[in-house]
């Protein structure tokens, strides 16, 4: 880190890579590998990638042969490679999309890092603090992006606006809920096994610790205290299906999320936020948009089919960074704040210790 800039300059403010230096120069396409094809969120990126003309899909790997034949059926990509380490051996790339299981992530990332490659990344990085240190300090050493998929900046980018205006002040407090249909039958299996999975907290959370740390626009200092609870899955006794935590950010505003896999089957519960300031407050989520009730002022209202960013996802604004130079919705050091954010409320809720610093 620059020691010239404060903390949360470096946050909201820092590239790692010169934009389409990094590449050769605008006029050049942004040559990328597939390391992974383990979540159904790959489908959304290979969309993308594929239909970039920034973009060339060099290369797919994935070791397991139905995810193979899944993915060259949909999209109409050969996968030559089984793993990371034979792609990136193989193929001359500029960026690697990860989609491992949660547990090998942290691995493909920190190989691709080490190769010299830019990193966009299923949601979450990692599953270790070990492994985030690497791969920090190696997109630090090498100055190369590494981006996560995390997606709520895109949805509401202008509720965000609207909230960081400071219509109803500083932000004091944000309590927010993501409970998740777990759809059982779909999951893959490696998702059951703990050391695969990493926790409820560290794979869903993250979206909900973003986003506060977006329209805060501070860094967390602490987790206060988190928790976990392994019930209603009863084939699989160890699954995490509930995950809460308390975090404190710097200037003393707090957040509380909770999130769980124990939505009723054929309903959904969307993502929802309580956001109060010092002057009023705003209740935002994806079914009924945002509602801003400014003290001593009129209740104003922004639907959800206007809150979007123009980007449309992160992978564009990745792809967006490194060809044009074009400023993404989240720089790489937030990335990586909250992914270390996320895990220490892991470690937390695992450890059963309180006010861990961040």
């Amino acid at each position: 880190m620059n020691s010239n800039l404060g903390r949360r300059e470096f946050l909201f403010n820092s590239t790692l890579a010169v934009g389409a230096l990094a590449v050769g120069g605008p006029a050049k396409r942004l040559k990328v590998g597939v390391a992974g094809l383990k979540h159904v969120h790959v489908n959304q990126v290979l969309k993308f990638a594929k239909s970039d003309p920034r973009v060339t899909l060099v290369a797919l790997a994935e070791d397991d042969p139905q995810n193979r034949e899944q993915i060259e059926k949909t999209h109409g990509l050969p996968v030559r490679h089984r793993n990371h380490r034979e792609l990136l051996a193989a193929e001359d790339l500029d960026a690697v999309i990860v989609c491992e299981d949660y547990g090998h992530r942290g691995q493909a990332v920190i190989a691709a890092l080490r190769a010299g490659k830019h990193v966009f990344c299923d949601k979450p990085l990692c599953t270790r603090l070990d492994e985030l240190a690497t791969i920090t300090a190696l997109a630090a050493e090498k100055h190369l992006e590494v981006h996560v998929d995390l997606s709520l900046r895109h949805y509401w980018a202008r509720a965000a606006e609207m909230l960081r205006q400071g219509e109803i002040g500083e932000i004091v407090s944000c309590t927010y809920a993501g409970p998740h249909g777990l759809h059982y039958q779909q999951r893959p299996r490696w998702y059951f096994e703990p050391e695969r999975h990493g926790g409820i907290i560290n794979d869903l959370m993250g979206h909900g610790v973003d986003f506060v740390h977006w329209i805060t626009r501070r860094p967390y200092t602490e987790v206060i205290a988190a928790t976990r609870a392994s019930i209603g899955l009863p084939q699989h006794p160890a699954f995490e299906t509930v995950g809460e935590a308390s975090y404190r950010l710097e200037g003393g505003a707090t957040a509380f999320g909770h999130v769980d896999y124990l939505v009723p089957v054929s309903h959904s519960s969307p993502w929802k936020f309580v956001i109060t300031g010092t002057t009023g407050d705003a209740v935002l989520g994806e079914r009924d948009g945002l509602v801003l009730r400014p003290s001593g002022g009129a209740e104003r209202r922004l639907a959800t089919k206007d809150m979007r960013a123009k980007s449309p996802h992160p992978f564009t604004d990745f792809v967006a960074l490194l060809t044009e130079g074009t400023a993404p919705l989240r720089t790489t050091a937030e990335s990586l704040h909250c992914a270390r954010a996320t895990l220490v409320a892991q470690q937390a809720a695992e450890t059963e210790k309180t006010h861990l610093r961040i």
